[in-house]
């Protein structure tokens, strides 16, 4: 009886050391990592179809669900998403448009790359970010880097731009606060120093074989220029954060944007209906004259002649899905969070300077805010 409870004691008392020692090491990582939880990326919002690329499979994108570091997100042409991660920062994702997102676990000691491949979104962040943490946006030939602040990224490839053929063009407003934009030409390289992009401008950003420039740096943003749905997910940032933007203004331009948008789908209406009783009117019509032929009687020989329209051509550019090599093209381990995918556009290094006093438009920065 004795050795019995001798045993059951020894059990007991491994059993306790051993909750000891987990405890332990649950305040060791807990004081590592500042006591952050894992980081989660989750769908908190979405109209329309989304689908989601992860490990070689396409799945449906669906509220609630949550994004894993290396998933490829993709709207269709009607839908819009919104993430949410950390309570305090979200992408709004427009239609039509694919992004990347990489991201460490830990909040505190972490990174988050949100990597636009066509279209835009609309990236908030509503808190600072502390010494140990970054945030950066990154498209095939430009990276924007931000501490805390609120802007809108679109990035397109086109077949001919200016005169330059398969331009990359990358579109960045900047709605709040600073941020710094680094351009790469088409080899991938760090074109000049980076610049900073001061609150309510803009930037233009060409890249092409033979040619790697600002297209416009620091000029006034035209909300006017802004679909409904940008300046609804601007206005609804403009509830937790003061933007350059007032609401009444931004009320004011979502308004406009939203008659336009009505005006432009009721005219899509009418030249549908208009052209669904020209296509009936031309069957009967045509129905006649075959009619009218057959029951003719005539041995003349008639020379058919052809009446070309003459009318104004014109090339139109359409914006495609850059044509080069993707990152998750390049990388082997993408769903993993682990590879290499940095390297694609690593930061530049341009050796110890450090820029100190007022920072201007135009110059670099280390930290902008």
């Amino acid at each position: 009886m004795i050795k019995i409870l001798s045993e059951n004691l020894r059990l007991i008392l491994v059993g306790f050391i051993a909750i000891l020692m987990i405890a332990a090491g649950a305040v060791v990582i807990s004081l590592y990592f500042g006591g952050d939880v894992a980081r989660e990326i989750i769908i908190t919002e979405i109209t329309g179809s989304a689908y989601i690329q992860r490990d070689g499979k396409r799945l449906n994108a669906d509220k609630r669900a949550k994004l894993k570091s290396g998933d490829i997100l993709t709207t269709d042409k009607k839908c819009t998403v919104r993430l949410s991660m950390d309570g305090d920062k979200y992408i709004s994702v427009e239609p039509d448009t694919t992004v990347y997102v990489y991201y460490t676990d830990v909040a505190s000691k972490g990174s988050i790359s949100v990597n636009l491949t066509k279209g835009a979104v609309i990236c908030q962040l509503n808190k600072k970010l502390d010494k140990k943490s970054d945030f950066s946006l990154k498209t095939p030939n430009s990276t924007v880097s931000v501490k805390g602040t609120v802007f809108r990224a679109e990035f397109n490839c086109m077949d001919s731009y200016m005169g330059y053929e398969d331009v990359m063009i990358t579109e960045v407003q900047n709605l709040e606060g600073t941020v710094m934009l680094q351009l790469y030409d088409a080899e991938k390289e760090p074109f000049d120093l980076p610049m900073v992009l001061v609150e309510g401008t803009r930037a233009q950003m060409i890249t092409a074989a033979d040619v790697c420039r600002y297209g416009y740096l620091n000029y006034d943003i035209d909300l006017s220029e802004f679909s409904e749905i940008t300046l609804r997910e601007i206005t609804r940032a403009s509830t937790e954060k003061q933007l350059a933007f007032s609401q009444d203004v931004l009320g004011e331009a979502y308004r406009a944007a939203a008659e336009e948008s009505r005006r432009l789908e009721t005219m899509t209406e009418t030249t549908t209906e208009t052209t669904e009783e020209t296509k009936v009117t031309t069957v009967r019509t045509t129905a006649s004259t075959t009619e009218t032929t057959t029951t003719s009687d005539t041995s003349e020989t008639t020379s058919e002649t052809t009446y070309g329209t003459l009318a104004t051509t014109y090339k139109k550019h359409e914006y495609t899905t850059y044509s080069g090599i993707k990152w998750w093209e390049i990388t082997g381990n993408t769903d993993t969070g682990t590879d290499d995918y940095e390297d694609w556009f690593s930061e530049p290094s341009y050796g110890n300077e450090t820029t100190t006093g007022t920072v201007t438009a135009g110059t670099t920065a280390a930290v902008p805010n």
